[in-house]
């Protein structure tokens, strides 16, 4: 069949008729921008891979962005979202860490016409935030599915070590291990540690010992981070060495957690996969641009329960290709 000039051109005015209700507004940045947490976590050193891997395999420009560390978190998070919305990019994957400056912002960029992926966590409203979608973890099942195997080995009384008492994604995590083990008939309670005191090895040692000499019938704690629960496990060591039975989970992994977990020193370690939180941060807003594609739901990466029957082959993985399986 052969079109006439005019014909071609008719056709064409009636494409982009059709195609007009799914178009965005047009970006003065052809760049995908992503928001992680502090660089200091090393938990982010495997989102960042994945945001990485996905930049190199599809050819686009990206630019990750991070704050230092967890001093001010709320206000500097939340002045980086403006930054970003300001530059009107390609799109924008960013954590619902704090909901209350973080979702009118998400709001904002989308009726800008900012394609918005919401990152890691507090994104299962993402549809009534006007996101194209969410990758992160069922925060609540991270905790619960830690804490059923911390009642198998025999835990009645739990603490979970909230570092972020902003975040009420971890509170979830939290509120899933207690649950579980109130279910198994025992007793389990949420602390808060400090955020500025993350990454000083000898203040949160300092802090869990003292917790667990404050009641010398905690048997179990969970950690919801690779710093805190790699540092906790010392604190949990002198103790055990007394003669005393205490469990140690955590959230999130890394060779440090790995290595604990296959030699039985860690009971578990809750994944939520985080090279799939930055891969997927890139290629989804990238398929929604290029195509008008975008996941119908929630992209669950979490839980992954690493136990120690798994544990040695995810860590050859990790040593394998570094850090793809949580940060070194």
């Amino acid at each position: 069949m052969k079109f006439s000039k005019l014909g071609a051109l008719a056709l064409a005015t009636v494409m982009a008729a059709v195609s007009a209700p799914f178009a965005t507004a047009q970006a003065q940045e052809d760049v995908i921008i992503m928001l992680g947490g502090p660089s200091s976590d090393p938990f982010w050193g495997a989102v960042q891979q994945g945001f990485d891997q996905a930049t190199k395999d599809y050819g686009v420009k990206t630019q990750w962005t991070a704050p230092a560390d967890f001093n001010d978190i709320v206000p500097v998070y939340t002045k980086m979202f403006e930054a970003a919305i300001a530059r009107k990019p390609a799109a924008i994957a960013v954590g619902n860490f704090f909901p209350e400056p973080t979702e009118p912002l998400i709001k904002q960029a989308a009726a800008e016409g900012i394609p918005v992926i919401i990152i890691n966590s507090g994104g299962f409203k993402y549809q009534e935030l006007g996101a194209i979608g969410f990758i992160g973890e069922d925060s609540y099942q991270m905790g619960y599915q830690g804490g059923k195997v911390a009642v198998g080995k025999g835990v009645k009384n739990g603490l979970c070590i909230n570092q972020i008492a902003a975040n009420p994604v971890l509170e979830q995590r939290c509120q899933g291990y207690i649950d579980a083990v109130t279910e198994a008939g025992g007793k389990a309670k949420m602390v808060i540690l400090a955020s500025e005191d993350i990454g000083n090895s000898q203040k949160v040692q300092a802090a869990v010992s003292a917790m667990l000499m404050q009641d010398q019938t905690i048997d179990g704690i969970v950690t919801l981070g690779v710093a805190v629960g790699v540092d906790a496990l010392e604190s949990v060591k002198q103790v055990r060495a007394t003669g005393r039975a205490v469990d140690l989970g955590t959230m999130d992994l890394g060779n440090a957690v790995l290595e604990a977990v296959a030699a039985g020193e860690m009971s578990f370690a809750s994944d939520q996969q985080p090279f799939l939180q930055g891969y997927y941060g890139v290629m989804i807003p990238l398929m929604y641009n290029k195509y008008k594609m975008a996941p119908s739901g929630v992209i669950s990466v979490g839980p992954y329960m690493v136990t120690q029957e798994n544990a040695a082959a995810v860590l050859e993985v990790n040593k394998t290709i570094p850090g793809s399986r949580g940060a070194n």
